[in-house]
């Protein structure tokens, strides 16, 4: 499976608490855009 991008990843984060999914995928997300050093707030800065 390919890596997502850092603005997909923050995307799929939005989507995720958009969409109420699982407390634990969520985190996953989460874990996966701090090991990148991102922000939930970044996909405005990486449009």
């Amino acid at each position: 499976m390919r890596p997502l991008s850092d603005t997909h990843l923050i995307e799929v984060y939005h989507e995720a608490r958009a969409m109420r999914l699982s407390e634990e995928f969520i985190a996953l997300i989460e874990h996966a855009i701090e090991q990148r050093g991102l922000s939930t707030d970044d996909r405005k800065s990486l449009a």
